[in-house]
């Protein structure tokens, strides 16, 4: 399950996940998850800052990015985006990036550019509806924040690999910036999560989750239901919950084995667990294990924060 609520990472959201509130009236399950068996979660970010002379073309490298947000080995950095954010100040913003709640309207200016593997680039090259103006959209302003962002893919806000706040100044006369590596520089501060109940299964089926009942995500934002597009069931050979609590980041590469499903159609708030497969194609069939631990996250692909939007520990019975 790739986790991470945090967001770190992730990232700069130019779509954020709201809610569509919750469903009312009966389920389509014969296991129903609701808020009391969600996780919770606080993360904080520490942006690194980078003071650049003001109204200067730059030169970007990001040679240096070897991990993630997360300490994973870093995936290719396929985009790199500029995001001018007036009205907010360094900790408003890391808030905002840590818990996926960032939106369009408050970005004034966003401009990006398709790496192709390259490794730099300039400010200058970043284009979006045309090219970035230096002169006036990178301005000295102690109100507005400059976001750099490095994703691995081209969605927008979208598997941040590494990011950090360029800091205009008239006073300054460089003009390189090196993005540092998101693991050293510890820009996922910090991230605490708390499960909550076990969700009760039966062990011999049937496997169908509704989740129609929950209300928010693990930060306590309400849920947008059409964003959740992946359902995944994983087994931890010898781990227990608390195992699990204390490497959540890690939660996707410990898993023994990884099931998973898109939701389809958009907005579906239910799904048969025999319906998802690991890579190789092998299709669920039950709580066979008993030697470790179960747990079951509902994802969303496009929001800026990879961290699932709901994850509960399982309990067959």
């Amino acid at each position: 399950m790739t986790v991470t609520r945090y967001a770190l990472v992730l990232a700069a959201t130019m779509a954020a996940c709201g809610s569509s509130g919750p469903t009312t009236g009966g389920t389509n399950g014969n296991v129903t998850m609701t808020d009391q068996n969600n996780y919770t979660s606080m993360s904080t970010l520490n942006l690194p800052v980078v003071q650049t002379k003001a109204a200067a073309d730059l030169s970007i490298s990001w040679t240096a990015v070897m991990k993630d947000l997360l300490c994973h080995p870093a995936a290719s950095i396929d985009n790199v985006a500029f995001l001018k954010v007036p009205n907010m100040t360094k900790d408003q913003i890391q808030t905002a990036l840590a818990e996926g709640t960032l939106v369009a309207s408050q970005v004034s200016k966003y401009y990006e550019w398709r790496t192709s593997g390259a490794t730099s680039t300039m400010l200058s090259s970043l284009k979006f509806g045309g090219a970035i103006d230096v002169m006036n959209d990178y301005t000295e302003s102690a109100s507005t924040q400059y976001l750099l962002l490095f994703t691995h893919g081209t969605v927008q806000g979208v598997g941040a690999q590494a990011m950090l706040l360029l800091q205009p100044s008239a006073s300054s006369a460089n003009t390189t910036v090196a993005a540092p590596d998101a693991c050293s520089s510890n820009v996922l501060a910090s991230f605490v999560p708390t499960f909550g109940t076990p969700l009760t299964v039966p062990k011999a089926g049937p496997y169908t989750i509704d989740w129609s009942k929950l209300t928010k995500d693990s930060f306590g934002h309400p849920i947008q239901f059409q964003n959740i597009d992946q359902v995944e069931v994983a087994y931890y050979q010898g781990k227990t919950t608390a195992d699990l609590m204390a490497h959540f980041l890690d939660v996707e590469i410990d898993a023994t084995s990884l099931y998973a499903a898109k939701i389809s159609p958009a907005g579906q708030k239910f799904f048969d667990l025999t319906g998802a497969k690991t890579t190789a194609g092998t299709a669920f069939a039950g709580f066979t294990e008993t030697d470790g631990a179960w747990a079951l996250a509902l994802r969303c692909s496009s929001c800026s924060v990879p961290a699932p939007v709901a994850f509960t520990v399982l309990q067959p019975q």
